[in-house]
């Protein structure tokens, strides 16, 4: 064998591995899951989510136990509601809270919906 097979060789087997060293080193929140919520649908799920925290925290309930009960049962509502598995919610956030810039628009989305929401209610008021 020759050096210079030998040396193409070498450098070969380096770049192979690094490749696979780099594909090792993203971390899970990086890759894409399967079963990713598309954003207008997470964001409209996000909008439920943080209704529901604003109406348990309205419930006055004594202790952070109860509300964390009342929030909990609530939360399987939401999920039943969309047909979203709890795995598929929290690997979505996940996904969309390591990408900020998805993030910031999934939120911008999350907000219109609320302030949507409440216009109605203005109106009524006045």
């Amino acid at each position: 064998m020759s050096w210079h097979l030998i040396k193409q060789t070498i450098w070969m087997g380096l770049a192979i591995l690094g490749l696979g060293l780099l594909q090792g080193c993203q971390s899970p929140e990086d890759k894409r899951p399967d079963n990713l919520i598309p954003t207008d649908r997470m964001a409209t799920i996000l909008t439920e989510v943080h209704m529901t925290e604003s109406r348990v925290s309205r419930l006055g309930l004594r202790s952070i136990d109860s509300s964390n009960i009342a929030y909990k049962h609530l939360e399987k509502q939401i999920y039943q509601k969309f047909k979203v598995d709890t795995a598929a919610y929290a690997k979505s956030y996940v996904y969309y809270a390591a990408h900020p810039r998805q993030m910031e628009e999934l939120y911008k989305q999350v907000v219109d919906n609320l302030k949507k929401l409440a216009e109605p209610k203005k109106q009524d008021r006045s």
